[in-house]
């Protein structure tokens, strides 16, 4: 009988766990005391940018990953993220210029995150009856239907001009504007990271998450079981919006900027990247996914215009040579040294 290692354990699990959070908290304090890194603002912007698309990721693979519902439509989930809080927050549009009052950003951005998983369940009701290319296109659509709201309805987003001077954050009086201290923001974003996972977790270990996983392995024999499908594609859809959502508001209040760019159909597409390549069904590979594609996107700022081609190689690479991700090259290391060992003994 094969014995666990000490990090498959759950006491390693927890250590290891817990090592990680405490790199994460004192490294970028110590960053922050190194004049070079200090004055380099934008390094603490890329870790924030590493959270919020983490929390992206990993609210798609609870869809793609454990349900096995594709969806090229997350860009439209993070559109509504960030105009709704932008809308509750802001004085001149939306909430504050139809009655002069505003909600607090952090309130809003919680709102907006129930919300979209509302319209992710909304969308998930034709959507759960589809399949492959089908359920593909509705996503794609979806997409579009967003993007073209917030392009076309100036009255209500500013149209592609967008919409300036987005509120920061403010907790019981604790700012945490980016412009004061981007750190600030690097750790709120790391508190709902933390949380979101926390709670993917639970889900994945739960009645519910089993019921997903047997879903993406066979829906038919799923049904089968006693198992209610659609009920469980629609919870898998509201979940996964919700954490698309909630990052969206994160992300503009980091920014302080909205515009329909940004949430373009290539936005949807460098989520799947981001997933596919870190390695999905899993609980790391969308953080990894989220980090190394993100230093890779900073790196081609000069190669604007082959950016989804570079997106597209890396895509086929992975699918062809590594489909488990990044998140699976432990398996295929000792997988390949099984063989190894198997090939020397039998020589």
């Amino acid at each position: 009988m094969k014995k666990n290692g000490f990090f498959e354990t759950k006491k390693g699990k927890t250590i290891a766990a817990a090592v990680i959070l405490a790199l994460l908290v004192i490294i970028p304090l110590l960053m922050d005391n190194n004049i070079i890194l200090k004055q380099n603002k934008y390094f603490y912007v890329l870790l924030c940018l590493i959270g919020i698309y983490t929390i992206i990721t990993s609210g798609l693979d609870i869809l793609f990953g454990y349900t096995g519902q594709i969806s090229f439509g997350h860009a439209g989930f993070f559109c509504i993220g960030a105009y709704g809080s932008v809308l509750l927050t802001h004085p001149g549009w939306g909430l504050g210029k139809l009655t002069g009052y505003v909600l607090p950003p952090i309130l809003s951005i919680l709102l907006v995150a129930c919300i979209t998983a509302c319209i992710g369940a909304l969308l998930a009701v034709p959507a759960s009856k589809l399949v492959f290319h089908f359920l593909s296109m509705l996503t794609i659509a979806f997409n579009q239907i967003i993007y073209l709201i917030a392009n076309n309805f100036s009255w209500l987003t500013n149209g592609s001009i967008g919409i300036t001077s987005v509120p920061a954050v403010t907790i019981l009086g604790f700012s945490f504007s980016t412009v004061s201290s981007k750190l600030r923001y690097y750790y709120l974003v790391l508190f709902f990271v933390i949380v979101l996972l926390v709670v993917k977790t639970h889900i994945i270990n739960s009645r519910v998450g089993r019921g997903l996983i047997a879903i993406r392995e066979n829906p038919t024999a799923a049904n089968g079981c006693g198992i209610n499908v659609a009920k469980y594609k629609i919870m898998s859809f509201a979940i996964s919006a919700f954490y698309v959502g909630l990052a969206g508001g994160l992300y503009v209040h980091m920014i302080g900027f909205v515009s329909p760019d940004t949430f373009i159909q290539n936005t949807s597409v460098i989520f799947i990247t981001m997933l596919l390549f870190g390695g999905s069904g899993n609980l790391v590979g969308p953080i990894l996914g989220a980090a190394v594609i993100t230093f890779i996107q900073e790196g081609l700022q000069s190669l604007a215009d082959y950016r989804m081609l570079i997106y597209g190689v890396l895509l086929l690479i992975i699918i062809l040579f590594q489909p488990q991700g990044l998140s699976g090259l432990g398996k295929t290391f000792s997988g390949l040294a099984a063989r190894g060992k198997g090939g020397e003994s039998n020589g």
